[in-house]
């Protein structure tokens, strides 16, 4: 991670989203409990059967395919006849943001143009966040606007060409060590890994979003 005195070049704040703005309680819900409900009960078997097999659909995939983070794709290979909007709401009330988030959100938009990078498609994005636009220039979803996953150093080029910013105006802050520290940084920008569960240390680590503020606030 660069010297703070770094940081004065930076105009964007880019964030993750689930992990990092929120907790992951609403996504593994639709995706894990949701998903496997229904399957069980357009296909007549047991919900410990139906998990297995969704599960292991998904992990054939993996998380670098765009199909992972596609809901239609899940619905129409699970037969699934159910409208987006009614398996989102189903789990409306599991939306859970971490208790720093619009307190850090607040203090960040008063220097810095915030948005939000996030591989989770735009139903999800856009659901989760609803209640924090305010806050933020624009919320993207990466897989759905630039059709590629934070796995590639050109998504991050793809989002500062759309954002109109050279890569070392930005900072992303995320939980994934891979997507959100080291590919941004690959690809020019300043990035902070967010490991909630302190297992690690150092310059480019920070444990909670309170302490990624005031590194990039150069405090």
């Amino acid at each position: 991670m660069p010297p703070n005195w770094c940081f004065k070049m930076i105009k964007i704040v880019s964030f993750d989203m689930d992990g990092t703005l929120v907790t992951s309680r609403y996504v593994e819900r639709v995706w894990l409990e949701g998903v496997p409900t229904l399957y069980a009960q357009r296909h007549g078997i047991g919900m410990e059967e139906a998990r297995k097999l969704v599960y292991d659909e998904y992990m054939s995939v993996g998380t670098r395919d765009l199909r992972w983070y596609d809901l239609s794709h899940w619905l129409g290979r699970f037969d699934l006849d159910i409208p987006h909007a009614d398996l989102l709401n189903m789990y409306r009330q599991d939306v859970e943001l971490y208790p720093e988030t619009e307190e850090v959100l607040a203090l960040l938009s008063e220097d810095f143009d915030l948005v939000v990078a996030s591989n989770g498609a735009t139903e999800f994005v856009e659901f989760e966040l609803d209640g924090l636009r305010h806050h933020f220039r624009e919320i993207l979803s990466v897989t759905s606007t630039f059709g590629k996953v934070k796995d590639y150093p050109e998504t991050f080029l793809d989002l500062c060409r759309h954002l109109g910013a050279k890569p070392e105006e930005v900072i992303h802050i995320g939980d994934h060590r891979y997507f959100d520290y080291e590919v941004p940084k690959e690809a020019g920008l300043a990035a902070l890994y967010l490991d909630r569960e302190r297992m690690e240390s150092g310059p480019h680590v920070v444990h909670d979003l309170r302490e990624a503020a005031e590194r990039v606030r150069g405090m």
